[in-house]
Order: C-alpha cells, then structure tokens, then sequence
C-alpha cells in the first residue's frame, strides 16, 4: 500500500510540474492529400477544335508509391497518333509551406511554381511559353465540378490582369 501510495504522490507531482509525458500528437496530414479526388481513371478533354487531326487530351494522375506526391500525365490523341506531352508532380513544399508543381513537357523544358487550393479551384503560376512562343507568366485554374468533372483554364499575365487564353471540359472514365 505504502509503494502504491508513493507512485501516485509521484504522478501527481510530475503532473502538476508537467513532467507526465503527453499522448503522442496525431501527425497532421500533408496538405497535398486534399487533392486525392484527381486520382483515378483518365480524365479526358475534347481536343478536336484546338489543332487539325487532334481528339482530345487525357490526363492521369496518381499517387507515388510513398504517398508524398501526385504524379500526373499529360497525352494529346491525334488521328494519327500520341504525344505524350507532359510528366509531372504535384506536391507539398515543406520548406516555403506552399502546394507546387513541377512538370517536364516533350520538349525537355522545367516549368514548376507554387499552387493554391481553397477547396474549390486549384491555381497553379509559373512561367512558360505563351502560344507565339514568348515567355509569359501563366495561370492554369483546375475548378472542381464534381468529383468526375473539372473546368481547366489558362491564363497568361496582361499587365495587372489575367488573359483567358483557353479552357477546357474535364470528365473522367474508368
């Protein structure tokens, strides 16, 4: 009785001098698993009024095997054939404690900056050619729809203001 009288005198003064150890913290998820519903199947735009002979554009993302990012690509579906134009992640930046994407298109150039999701629409800036081939700062907004359906658009600086350039209907199958 004494010895258990003793631990608990113990206890009680560790606890009042917050020496008692806490339950272990639950690790906060990293930011970019809110972006899980993009994972799946192949998300598919129609094309044919963008270029001669093109039909659509599909994208697939999926995780990596560690989970800490999202791998995405990128294939435009000609008559005649498939480019498989863009590689890609999008993934949380520890050190600027910011969402980022980082992409490699077919013809060899980086292009990467920081993303925002506010639940709602995913805004991704970088800097990248522009359709006459100039570099430009640019804006692909991703609006959710539904959890099958996203509004894909890109924006292209204009002074102070941003300048549709495009966008695109995304659905996706399987």
């Amino acid at each position: 009785m004494k010895r258990w009288m003793a631990c608990t005198a113990i206890f009680l003064l560790a606890a009042a001098f917050g020496w008692a150890q806490e339950a272990p913290k639950k690790p906060e998820a990293p930011p970019i698993g809110a972006l899980h519903w993009l994972v799946g199947g192949v998300w598919t735009a129609d094309a044919s009024k963008l270029a001669p002979g093109m039909q659509r554009i599909e994208t697939r993302y999926q995780w990596s095997d560690n989970k800490a990012f999202l791998r995405f690509t990128t294939h435009f579906v000609f008559d005649k054939g498939t480019a498989n134009t863009y590689d890609g992640n999008f993934f949380w930046n520890s050190e600027s404690k910011t969402l980022a994407m980082w992409y490699m298109n077919s013809k060899g150039q980086i292009l990467e900056g920081p993303m925002q999701w506010d639940g709602t629409v995913l805004r991704i800036l970088f800097r990248g050619e522009d359709f006459e081939g100039k570099m430009a700062d640019m804006k692909v907004e991703v609006t959710r729809k539904t959890n099958d359906q996203y509004h894909w658009e890109v924006f292209e600086k204009n002074g102070e203001d941003w300048k549709s350039l495009f966008g695109l209907e995304y659905l996706r199958a399987g």
